[in-house]
């Protein structure tokens, strides 16, 4: 039988909400009995929303929000961060040793087995990372 599983949640766009998501997606994870990468893929979906809080809402008075959005199936589990800025994209940096900031992404790329980000015009982006 083929497997599906799926899970989505929205969190408000403030720094709290990150350990949110990573207790959604270790939750989530767990329930499905998918415990094998969990440490990687929920320090990927904490590095996701804290750029979703920091780069990606165009929060009014502090209101924005992102959606965190979790599938499985036989062989690969996927996270996505969506927000709504569909301007802002994100990239791999070169954080230098004295920078305290910029090794997110870099994160991702190196924990994930591929990793990418899709525009919705007008209404913002998603940023995704999938693990074998």
């Amino acid at each position: 039988m083929h497997r599906h599983e799926h899970a989505e949640h929205t969190f408000t766009a403030v720094p709290e909400s990150v350990a949110e998501a990573r207790s959604f997606t270790t939750r989530t994870l767990k329930s499905w009995e998918l415990t094998r990468r969990a440490d990687d893929i929920c320090l990927c979906v904490s590095e996701l929303a804290s750029n979703a809080v920091e780069h990606g809402t165009r929060a009014t008075g502090g209101r924005g929000a992102f959606l965190v959005r979790i599938d499985a199936d036989d062989t690969h589990v996927r996270v996505e961060v969506e927000d709504d800025d569909p301007l802002t994209t994100p990239r791999v940096n070169r954080a230098q040793q004295e920078d305290t900031g910029g090794r997110g992404m870099t994160i991702v790329a190196t924990l994930a087995t591929a990793w990418g980000c899709e525009t919705h015009a007008l209404v913002g982006k998603a940023v995704w990372s999938e693990f074998s």
